[in-house]
């Protein structure tokens, strides 16, 4: 807890191309150094154009009423410049009068209505959440000579109807926001902190312990993943102090991008490809504050797994733990699908509890109160007793059954994750840009297409875009307009 008190509150949310990430990978390299650990390394993976840094928020209804609101903007997304007080109008009535409109918060508008509104001079688009969550999302993918400038707020649902249903009514509301979003100029360098407790027998043999650092900066980022970053450090405090000399090396990882489509841990694959023969297993963390209760493996991998694992049922009577056999290892979820692609072991914990993953998952809510201490100590003991057992097999871990990709989490505690391969505009369904390979570019989808429809779900924003992705089929049907031309492409999704 005091590693997570760390990242979350003393550091602070952990965007990919910001400046607290960079801290908390130089604290975690800090804290490995403190512990011994050799080989301790802030490798630079990649860069990002833009560096984006968060700063003071807030937004309120001024009048008729005051009432604080609660809301999330993108994160590589435009500011205000200083306090942004303006009377609110409905979409409908902006655009019938556009005179009207300069410096207010609009709310709602077609895609189409944009360019209108935002040549008026409004301060900008707000939308409503279609629940009591506000999402934060964004597409890191800009230029310093591009940067973003039209403002947009996600309200949560029940104070987006509450202005709607009193601007329906003729009541004048004000709106006051401030917005202090910062951009950098890059190239900002981005990185993976590893460290490692090298073997007695087979040093160049490895297990890899991991999470991802970074995190969107609605919040704090604990749910997703500070408390997958935090056992990962604890299990490596809890090895060294321990003073075990495995036979194999263990590599403590804290990778980073991972929120923008495993950025980090892809990277790092291929960096190392000379390694991966000698990888015996990758764990990742990413599943929220519940507790590790099992692990899937293979029918080769089960029974090695099970003597592993005899002591972490013992821990505590109350958090069981089970080794579940699976026909194939399945992906898709987090970094340990960069591995499985390569065709090394990847496992995704398994993890109940009573926390509620969806309630911290990207959202304003997403903050250190959410996490529970007794489970979080006890994932980090399992961590370690998985990746020290490991680490001692006579033979590597067998591999068979290995899959790439996939919707998956190996029964872990986060949603699935399919990959599109897509970064949308500002309006959440206007493509920017298609990712080289990914299921998008194999269909055919292009920049500048409109996402209309992923199989039966309709697109109207990033919201939707999400569920879509996330209920689709492995083969469904994507529709999109093109240059005034609606289209039906076949997209196939691995899995």
């Amino acid at each position: 807890m005091e590693h997570l008190d760390q990242l979350c509150n003393k550091i602070g949310p952990r965007l990919t191309g910001s400046d607290n990430l960079t801290k908390a990978m130089e604290w975690a390299k800090k804290q490995f150094e403190i512990w011994e650990l050799k080989n301790v390394t802030m490798e630079e993976w990649g860069t990002f154009p833009v560096g984006f840094n968060r700063g003071k928020t807030f937004g309120k209804m001024t009048a008729p009423v005051e009432k604080d609101l609660i809301f999330s903007t993108s994160a590589w997304s435009a500011g205000t410049k200083g306090e942004a007080e303006g009377p609110a109008m409905l979409a409908k009535d902006a655009l019938a009068n556009l005179d009207a409109a300069k410096g207010a918060w609009v709310l709602g508008g077609a895609p189409g209505d944009a360019d209108k509104l935002y040549g008026a001079g409004i301060a900008g688009v707000i939308r409503g959440s279609r629940d009591e969550l506000a999402h934060t999302g964004g597409r890191h993918n800009i230029t310093w000579e591009n940067l973003p400038t039209r403002v947009s707020v996600l309200l949560i649902k029940s104070h987006y109807d509450d202005i709607n249903s009193r601007l329906e009514k003729g009541e004048k509301v004000t709106l006051k926001f401030l917005l202090t979003n910062e951009f950098k100029q890059g190239p900002i360098k981005l990185y993976n902190t590893y460290a490692d407790l090298v073997g007695t027998e087979k040093p160049n043999e490895m297990v890899i312990v991991s999470g991802h650092c970074d995190s969107w900066d609605g919040a704090q980022g604990t749910t997703d993943n500070g408390t997958g970053a935090s056992t990962t450090i604890e299990a490596a405090r809890i090895l060294a102090k321990a003073g075990v000399r495995p036979k194999r090396t263990i590599r403590f990882i804290l990778w980073s991008g991972e929120e923008q489509g495993l950025l980090g841990s892809r990277a790092y694959v291929r960096k190392h490809k000379d390694e991966m023969d000698k990888i015996a297993a990758v764990f990742v963390h990413d599943g929220g504050t519940n507790y590790a209760c099992g692990i899937s493996g293979t029918a080769s991998q089960v029974p090695l797994f099970k003597k592993i694992f005899a002591e972490a049922g013992k821990l505590n009577p109350e958090m069981p733990f089970e080794v579940r056999e699976v026909a194939r290892l399945s992906g898709g979820s987090s970094d340990h699908d960069s591995f499985l692609a390569a065709g090394v072991p990847g496992y995704f914990w398994a993890q109940k509890g009573k926390a509620v993953y969806r309630y911290g998952w990207h959202t304003q809510n997403d903050r250190f109160e959410l996490a529970i201490p007794e489970y979080q100590r006890h994932t980090a003991t399992v961590v370690a007793l998985g990746a020290w057992g490991v680490a001692n097999l006579d033979e590597l871990l067998p591999r068979d059954g290995l899959k790439a990709g996939g919707g998956g989490g190996g029964g872990g505690g986060g949603p699935p994750r399919r990959m599109l391969g897509i970064q949308t505009a500002e309006d959440g369904v206007t493509i920017d840009s298609v990712t080289e390979g990914s299921a998008a570019e194999k269909a055919g989808i292009k920049v500048g297409d409109v996402i209309l429809q992923i199989g039966d779900k309709k697109v109207t924003d990033l919201d939707t875009l999400r569920e879509g992705i996330r209920a689709a089929s492995k083969k469904t049907t994507v529709k999109v307009k093109r240059g005034g031309e609606e289209k039906e492409l076949q997209v196939e999704f691995e899995q």
